[in-house]
């Protein structure tokens, strides 16, 4: 009965002391350290609105209350941050990305990604729509008051992305094909604030815009005042080879599908390989965003910031905001989750993946 007792009364102490030294070796690991943040877009830009936004909020659970240092690692479409951290990123914890993801460059084997962004160690995602919005006199002699006044144009619409790999690049020149509307695109712009800039000076119609950058500039600089107006969105992919209406924006700002049906007919799509690859550039709208560390990254730096994350996302404060500067619920994913999403999202058939590639090299030339 003793031994028993004795026993019981070990097991318990031990199990307290476990507890009771797991907690400060999570607490000194970040205590009086600097996390260096690397965004990979420019300053001003959506990616870093939302991450600045995200990390202020998620430093309140890192133990330790580390000072967080912002570097922009731009250009390429995101790629450049992407290799960066890959290549000469710090291992022991004290670095890591918020970045906007180059999926698309890992999709098609893109040669200027030389990361692999599977090989990260994820600390969590968020998805996000975006919304495309155009000048309201980009057609000469008209007012354009929504997408229907777009559809049967002649005229080329000037639009501007940042690299020919790039998601927003690739969606817009595909949407534009699809429909038919003749298009001028210009890819190079490192930020959405410079092509907002260039929006603004009329040297540019049309963009598009994750809802962070909508609601947080697009709507304040160019939509209140009457410069331009939204036209669609991407859109969830759904069943049956379709493309949905987000849950997440509002119901008129019609998605990429509806408004192409309206043009050409219900059901209608049209050649299949653009059409699938619109619909994977429409998943990949599920965790634009992502919260990572370089590969080999020491495991209790990965274990904290999950945490810190999980914690994050059920914070009210932080969900109070998120919604007000994106005028949506959050919607993302937990590290584990985006750690296996990424495996799935940059696996296509090797024919979708040629012309992907193909597509992009078009613009090159």
């Amino acid at each position: 009965m003793n031994l028993l007792k004795h026993s019981a009364f070990g097991a318990l102490a031990a199990a307290v002391a476990a507890v009771g030294l797991s907690a400060p070796v999570d607490a000194q690991f970040y205590k009086g350290k600097r996390v260096n943040i690397i965004i990979n877009y420019s300053a001003g830009g959506n990616t870093d609105i939302q991450g600045r936004m995200v990390m202020r909020h998620m430093k309140k659970y890192i133990p330790g209350n580390p000072r967080l240092i912002f570097r922009h690692v731009s250009g390429a479409g995101g790629t450049v941050g992407a290799n960066f951290l890959a290549e000469a990123g710090k291992t022991n914890g004290y670095m890591m990305g918020v970045f906007t993801i180059p999926i698309m460059a890992q999709v098609m084997r893109a040669p200027e990604l030389r990361a692999d962004l599977s090989a990260f160690h994820y600390v969590g995602a968020i998805g996000q729509q975006t919304i495309s919005h155009i000048r309201v006199d980009a057609i000469p002699g008209k007012k354009i008051k929504n997408w229907k006044d777009l559809l049967n144009t002649s005229h080329a619409i000037r639009t501007g992305g940042h690299g020919p790999t790039s998601s927003k690049d690739l969606r817009t020149r595909m949407f534009f094909e699809a429909l038919e509307i003749p298009l001028k695109h210009v890819s190079g712009y490192k930020s959405g604030g410079k092509i907002r800039a260039a929006i603004l000076k009329n040297e540019l119609d049309m963009t598009a815009d994750s809802l962070a950058g909508y609601f947080g500039r697009v709507v304040g600089q160019l939509i209140k005042p009457g410069i331009s107006v939204p036209i669609w969105h991407v859109g969830t992919p759904g069943p049956n080879n379709t493309i949905l209406h987000s849950p997440s924006v509002a119901k008129n700002i019609p998605s990429f599908q509806h408004v192409y049906e309206a043009k050409f007919g219900k059901g209608k799509r049209p050649n299949a390989n653009l059409w699938n690859a619109i619909r994977r550039i429409a998943a990949t709208r599920e965790m634009l965003r992502i919260l990572v560390f370089r590969k080999g990254t020491n495991p209790e730096a990965v274990k904290i910031m999950r945490s810190a994350w999980d914690k994050t996302v059920k914070d009210k404060a932080f969900l109070a905001e998120y919604k007000k500067v994106n005028g949506s619920i959050y919607i993302g994913k937990s590290g584990a989750e985006a750690q296996k999403y990424i495996k799935e999202i940059i696996t296509v058939p090797p024919k979708l993946q040629k012309f992907l590639l193909d597509y992009a090299n078009a613009a090159k030339s």
